[in-house]
């Protein structure tokens, strides 16, 4: 049975499910915010009974946690918990090198520098150890990514951040729901920041949300996600909101809460539908040589699934690219996507030219001197890089037949690599 792609019959035809998914329950909160009148969550984006305050709630107790603040996407809640503990121009801030761009962007924005670090291989989170050698006296936070869903090694990492009186934020974008044991991805540190981008597992287009348990972070995320008001307390008028400090509109829209109501009260049946067929397809996976489902399969870890991360040995599939390889899966009708294909400190924004105006100049000296005396090396994210495919989430949301055919597709590829070895790479 020949490839697919060399003119072979595809493994099936059918397309897998789409995503974002809307239905009655979205409707029904949008139109009760609709003709309600209050399209608008308050000048400081909490007012009591409005949609974006009664997400924030039902969100952070799925979670674990005292406080949910909603705000208007998750690289804002980003760069707004950073805001929130003080992290002050020139300060170091620990990142993955394995993740997506504004992990590490919202760290200059703020004027701050960020340290990349490698990745743990079996997880595609930061390693702590890595994580350990690259504090400075000038360090003051690390982001540990949740990447896919995976849960980052929390235990280890909150150590290494409590011998080094650093604090932590964690991105948990792509890890609704995820956990280690009943410690939810969020509540580890002392900020946790989520995303309901059109892709994520619970979606409004866009949109994000930050979690924390301290009441005094909570109040200057309050703040700070509306021009930077705080209550008036003390002042000549008690009931005034005032200023005091400098910031924009960061406030989540009463209709983007109101389809988050919607997907919060479908996300429980869809995510189990999730875990189901991850471990389906994983089982399938253990009996193809050379294939490795990215995740480190400790009982007590509950995988978010944003991303089901496949790794490939370059040996046993004919050295292809991820591109080449995605290509192949995909016409025998599996949709697999390539993982990242270069660590983030290889896109130009984060050289030395692009960095310059977002420094000031003794932070910028460091910065570059950094990168003059010893670039970035992150091996693990760098072999990552190149044997590394990806299946969305919505895609688990299938059928168990449906899943048993993505078993077939890279069955059937493993059988065929010889047919692969030494062609020209994919047409594009």
């Amino acid at each position: 049975m020949k490839l697919a792609v060399h003119g072979g019959a595809p493994v099936r035809t059918q397309p897998y499910p789409s995503w974002p998914v809307g239905g009655a329950g979205e409707r029904a909160w949008l139109e009760q915010v609709l003709t309600s009148g209050r399209w608008f969550a308050g000048m400081q984006a909490n007012d009591p009974g409005s949609a974006g305050t009664l997400f924030g709630q039902r969100f952070a107790a799925l979670h674990g946690a005292r406080h949910g603040l909603p705000v208007a996407n998750g690289s804002v809640a980003i760069e707004l918990a950073l805001r929130a503990l003080d992290i002050q121009p020139g300060d170091e801030v620990i990142v993955p090198c394995y993740t997506f761009i504004s992990t590490a962007t919202s760290v200059l924005m703020v004027g701050a520098i960020p340290v990349f670090a490698d990745i743990d291989p079996g997880s595609y989170c930061l390693d702590p150890a890595d994580v350990s050698r690259r504090v400075t006296p000038r360090t003051r936070a690390i982001v540990p990514v949740h990447l896919g869903g995976h849960m980052a090694d929390m235990p280890a990492l909150m150590q290494v951040a409590e011998r080094h009186g650093l604090s932590v934020i964690e991105d948990c974008a792509q890890a609704i729901d995820a956990g280690v044991s009943s410690h939810k991805a969020g509540t580890w540190g002392a900020l946790g920041t989520f995303s309901f981008q059109s892709a994520k597992t619970m979606a409004s287009g866009e949109g994000g949300l930050i979690l924390t348990d301290r009441q005094d972070l909570a109040e200057r995320i309050t703040a700070l996600r509306a021009f930077g008001r705080f209550n008036g307390e003390g002042a000549v008028r008690s009931s005034a909101l005032e200023c005091r400090l400098l910031s924009s509109n960061y406030r989540l829209s009463e209709f983007q809460s109101a389809v988050l109501l919607g997907q919060l009260e479908t996300f429980p049946a869809q995510d189990e539908r999730r875990q189901e067929n991850a471990a389906r397809l994983t089982r399938h996976i253990d009996g193809i040589p050379g294939l490795r489902h990215v995740r480190q399969q400790a009982p007590d870890v509950k995988h978010g699934y944003y991303y089901y991360l496949l790794r490939y040995d370059p040996d046993q599939f004919g050295h292809v690219s991820p591109e080449r390889l995605c290509q192949v899966l995909n016409d025998e009708g599996v949709p697999f996507v390539a993982g990242d294909r270069s660590p983030l400190y290889r896109h130009p924004v984060f050289q030395a030219d692009a960095v310059r105006p977002h420094l000031w100049p003794e932070a910028f000296a460091r910065y570059q001197e950094r990168l003059d005396r010893e670039p970035p090396k992150c091996p693990a994210a760098e072999e990552a890089c190149d044997c590394t495919i990806i299946l969305r989430h919505q895609v688990l949301l299938a059928e168990a037949h449906d899943i048993d055919d993505i078993a077939k597709a890279l069955g059937k590829v493993a059988q065929h690599v010889d047919e692969l070895r030494g062609e020209e790479e994919p047409r594009t």
